[in-house]
């Protein structure tokens, strides 16, 4: 029952409607789709490209501040040795730190950590870093390669510097102090703070051990902070040193797309990220127009289809309607044509299609060469059976008479017919005279042995009988009116007999046993 439904017309069209809307939206959502991807592209492709660029800015920033350490580096034998000269060099670190503007100070320490010069103006009473992280290490290791630590506070000014410091040795190789050059954080500070970008957007600098060096737009308590947890150190450092990709902030745990880039000179990681529920926020408002555009165009759709549904299913019922109406006429059709060929009052053939039907026999006798026969029957004394007892009696026995042929037992092709008034016709594809003779003996049996009373016959038995004349023609010589004169002549010579008897057409006669009162 459903299936028949789903292949109705009306479940075609639905299907096919169903289907052309899932098909629009699938492409508008696949459309949507390839436009996210491709902004979520173009942002992370953005924000590798800012990360690659920020990380040659502070490349640049430190090697500026490396050669300048490895130019007084060279000259450290000098202030060892010459005491005097050392006001001099204050006034040359001073010149060399406003040449840099990312510079915050350079400083000379000895052996003792005690300062022995700096480019600022004066060098405090007592002075001494031999606490500093950067101190320690120098002391204790031989590595005379430049070192960046990690963001401390400056104890003369009080700002937040990156301390770049490189070890000082004798002659003989032995430590003998420290060289420190101290870098502005708000250098970085200010830079990043060039770029337009969203409120939780990220412009960041980072030690390869995840130490936070500066993170735009966080506050300076982020500082120093660990991220070791974050993708970038656990997972993409080791793919590649510049590259992308999509991660929660270890910072605040905000979903970003960053870029990255690693410097090729020093331990830092500079990386770009954008919010990825703002870069969202900011392509469904640029998308709404399509968003828009497509829920119309789906929206007419549906609404054509439902137009198109209707206009089906009315053309559907008209089309019902019609062949209910086509049938009815062919119903009518057929009981009219049925009424012109059979007769009201028996119910036989009536003697329009006896002409038809013959015809049709003649035709098929001359083609074949197959016999055919005729017997013509009539109801004996019916005029006086009219005059005794009524003519809504004689219709009554018509009836009797023709529904006692129907029942003869013929073949398919064999039709009975009323003849006219009391005569009936049998009519006997491919039977000759004999099995004619015997057909129209069957039936003056059958009628006989009905028992009819008929009140005004002169035979003796007082019952409706009838006479019979049975004719054949055979091959070419095959004629309808040919063989009707004579059945029908055999037919009058069965009544000049004295009726209910059978005479064929070659004159022979056959006669039962009950016999007219008078000839």
């Amino acid at each position: 029952m459903r299936k028949a439904k789903l292949r109705s017309p009306d479940g075609v069209m639905l299907a096919f409607l169903l289907l052309i809307s899932l098909l629009v939206a699938a492409i508008s959502g696949w459309s949507l789709w390839q436009s996210w991807q491709h902004s979520v592209e173009e942002t992370e492709r953005q924000a590798r490209n800012q990360s690659i660029s920020l990380a040659r800015q502070a490349e640049d920033t430190f090697l500026q501040v490396q050669l300048t350490l490895d130019e007084l580096v060279r000259r450290s034998d000098d202030i060892f040795l010459q005491p005097a000269e050392w006001n001099g060099l204050r006034g040359q670190l001073a010149q060399q730190q406003r040449q840099l503007p990312q510079l915050h100070g350079l400083f000379v320490y000895d052996v003792n950590g005690d300062w022995l010069a700096t480019s600022g103006s004066y060098i405090p009473a007592k002075a001494n870093n031999a606490d500093r992280e950067y101190f320690i290490w120098h002391s204790q290791h031989s590595d005379v390669g430049i070192r960046i630590g990690h963001v401390l506070r400056s104890r003369s000014t009080g700002d937040l510097v990156v301390p770049v410091s490189v070890r000082l040795n004798n002659r003989e190789g032995r430590f003998r102090g420290v060289l420190l050059a101290t870098v502005k954080l708000d250098y970085f500070r200010q830079f990043y703070g060039y770029y337009e970008m969203g409120p939780s957007d990220t412009l960041g600098i980072t030690f390869v051990d995840s130490t936070v060096l500066y993170v735009r737009p966080f506050p300076d308590s982020y500082i120093n902070r660990t991220l070791s947890s974050s993708p970038l150190f656990t997972r993409m450092l080791k793919i590649a040193p510049t590259g992308g990709g999509a991660w929660k902030s270890a910072i605040d745990g905000v979903p970003r797309i960053f870029g990255y880039s690693m410097l090729a000179r020093y331990p830092l990681v500079v990386s770009a990220g954008y919010d990825i529920n703002q870069l969202r926020a900011t392509w469904w408002r640029n998308n709404i127009p399509t968003v828009a555009l497509n829920a119309v165009l789906l929206g007419v759709v549906m609404i054509f289809g439902v137009l198109v549904l209707r206009q089906i299913r009315a053309t559907l019922r008209y089309q019902r309607e019609l062949i209910v109406l086509r049938d009815d006429l062919t119903r009518s059709n057929h009981i009219l044509q049925d009424l012109a060929l059979v007769d009201g009052l028996t119910g036989l053939a009536n003697r329009r299609q006896f002409d038809i039907y013959l015809e049709q026999c003649i035709t098929r006798a001359r083609r074949t060469g197959v016999p055919l026969s005729l017997v013509m029957c009539d109801v004996d004394y019916f005029k006086n059976y009219n005059d005794t007892l009524g003519h809504v009696a004689g219709d009554e026995c018509l009836t009797a008479v023709g529904e006692i042929l129907r029942y003869l037992p013929l073949r398919n092709t064999d039709r009975v017919a009323r003849y006219g008034g009391e005569e009936f016709a049998i009519i006997l594809p491919g039977a000759d005279t004999h099995a004619a003779q015997r057909v129209a003996l069957r039936a003056l049996e059958a009628v006989h042995h009905a028992r009819l009373a008929h009140p005004a016959t002169p035979l003796k038995d007082k019952v409706v009988t009838i006479s019979a004349g049975a004719a054949t023609v055979v091959g070419e010589d095959a004629d309808a009116e040919t063989l009707k004169n004579q059945a029908d002549g055999a037919l009058y010579q069965a009544k000049r007999a004295g009726r209910n008897c059978v005479v064929g057409a070659a004159g022979v006669s056959h006669m039962l046993m009950d016999a007219p009162s008078q000839a």
